[in-house]
């Protein structure tokens, strides 16, 4: 404004400019000071800095927000998943039920927020007539065998096993059990069809319906909290996903495995 009110000044005739103004020198400098061309001049060079003014702030504005926008859209959210159940296989007969998972926790297992190193698994539960019987189980992933003797959980009355084997992209496998004198071999099969989604694209389903509270729970340094995504089963294939705070507080969430669809939300 100083710059503009002084170069108002400057066009501005001064008393003696106007006494004198028969003079030569006086008058050409008069003319020259008043020319349409020289306020053209001014008008130009106030909007040439206006402009160039703009252009400075949305540069500045760009640098600053740029980064932030970035990481922002960088965030590989499926990194923060702590516990992933990615496969389950059934088999059932008229005694005996199976339930084989594909799953991958952290150890130490604590829904604290906190991701940690996290490890394949193989879990298979049985329910079988009753639980006073040892049994063992077998079984085959290619060249690789397993087996072990299964414990027996009094609480949920199931007999449980678990071995460091990969059942993610398994389609079917061969269960041999050993109940007490008894033999058999039970066949079972995976839940997934064929247009289930995968737990990456569960989770990514679930960042579009959830982005204000993804939005909330990541800043510059990514997601603050660890992830759990569950394949579950209760006749049809369905998706669980636990979003953990470092506070302890959880958001749970049941999606459709085979369109996304949100289901149901509850927080705790």
């Amino acid at each position: 404004m100083k710059l503009f009110n002084a170069l108002k000044t400057k066009n501005t005739p001064t008393k003696d400019t106007v006494k004198n103004e028969k003079s030569p020198t006086q008058g050409r400098e008069l003319t020259k000071k008043t020319s349409p061309f020289h306020i053209g001049a001014t008008g130009f060079f106030r909007a040439l800095w206006f402009t160039l003014g703009i252009a400075i702030l949305l540069v500045v504005g760009v640098a600053f927000f740029a980064p932030i926008v970035k990481d922002y859209g960088k965030v590989d959210y499926f990194s923060y998943v702590s516990e992933l159940r990615s496969n389950i296989l059934l088999a059932q007969d008229s005694n005996f039920s199976l339930r084989a998972y594909a799953v991958e926790k952290e150890h130490p297992y604590l829904a604290d927020g906190i991701k940690r190193e996290m490890t394949k698994r193989a879990e298979i539960h049985l329910v079988a007539p009753e639980g006073g019987k040892t049994c063992k189980i077998s079984f085959s992933l290619g060249k690789e065998s397993f087996h072990g003797e299964m414990s027996y959980d009094n609480v949920k009355e199931e007999y449980y096993f678990s071995v460091s084997a990969d059942l993610t992209t398994v389609e079917s496998v061969d269960f041999e059990l050993v109940y007490g004198k008894d033999t058999k071999t039970l066949h079972a099969k995976t839940v997934k069809r064929a247009d289930t989604l995968t737990p990456t694209a569960i989770l990514e389903k679930l960042r579009e319906n959830e982005s204000a509270t993804f939005d909330a729970l990541t800043d510059k340094n990514g997601f603050v909290g660890e992830i759990y995504v569950r394949l579950i089963c209760e006749n049809e294939p369905y998706y669980y996903v636990g979003l953990i705070e470092k506070n302890g507080k959880i958001r749970a969430y049941l999606l459709s495995a085979d369109t996304g669809k949100l289901l149901a939300k509850r927080e705790s």
